[in-house]
């Protein structure tokens, strides 16, 4: 009697991956970047010099640029520069904008962009000026959250103070910054959670705040100018400048 002959195995099923592909017109997500796109229209009617600044600017985005910068870059003489610069101002096709980190450098930047952080300083400056109203109220927010708590993270601060004050729309790196100022000046103490008595609850190792034990005077006399013996000879653009004062940098842990 013939061997029976062993029955072909039934089609294999396509995989999840295969039959996606086979039954589906796969495409690429478009992208999001929403960056401003320089105009090959506008290119294409300016002067050469013009064009090779603005495309030079163009490209630094809303980081700018200095006119010794452009200076450098395109080897241009200082009148020259200016020159151009001036003109691209005047078409609007490039703005100033003031730095606060040098107040007495101006930055060239093109219309469609704004000014980084960097630039202006962030949430914690108004028209390139340091606000210490501004901190000084941020300051007693946090405060008023780590005594009503007792300890707490950053993150419990934060939404203790959109609990209590949702208008104020402090984000939670601004007040991470905060925090640090307060460390700074002794108002409060920066420690680890070690999840019990105090901590419990909060978990083991997160960073949390509480009010420094030592903590004397008030919230104002921790602000450098608060206590400075040269206040009165301090003025936004002169010689003693809250823009140029070492104690602010270390205060609000910026670079500016």
């Amino acid at each position: 009697m013939p061997p029976r002959k062993r029955p072909a195995p039934p089609p294999e099923a396509p995989s999840p991956a295969s039959k996606l592909h086979s039954d589906v017109n796969f495409k690429e997500p478009p992208s999001d970047d929403s960056s401003p796109k320089i105009s090959a229209e506008i290119v294409k009617h300016l002067p050469p010099t013009e064009r090779k600044v603005y495309e030079l600017i163009f490209a630094a985005g809303g980081k700018g640029m200095w006119t010794l910068d452009v200076r450098n870059a395109t080897g241009m003489t200082p009148a020259t520069a200016t020159k151009i610069l001036r003109s691209l101002v005047n078409k609007k096709l490039l703005k100033e904008v003031s730095d606060v980190r040098h107040r007495s450098k101006k930055i060239f930047m093109a219309t469609e962009f704004q000014p980084s952080t960097e630039i202006t300083g962030g949430t914690w400056y108004h028209d390139g000026r340091l606000d210490t109203e501004s901190v000084a109220a941020a300051r007693r927010c946090c405060l008023t959250q780590v005594q009503k708590l007792g300890v707490a993270t950053a993150d419990m601060i934060h939404h203790g103070i959109e609990k209590d004050e949702p208008s104020a729309g402090y984000a939670i790196d601004k007040i991470r910054d905060i925090l640090q100022t307060m460390v700074l000046d002794k108002v409060l103490e920066e420690v680890k959670s070690t999840g019990e008595g105090e901590f419990s609850a909060i978990r083991s190792g997160r960073v949390c705040y509480r009010v420094a034990a030592a903590s004397q005077g008030g919230m104002m006399e921790g602000i450098p100018c608060g206590v400075c013996p040269r206040i009165d000879e301090c003025s936004p653009d002169g010689v003693i400048s809250p823009n140029t004062c070492v104690y602010y940098k270390k205060w609000l842990q910026m670079d500016f």
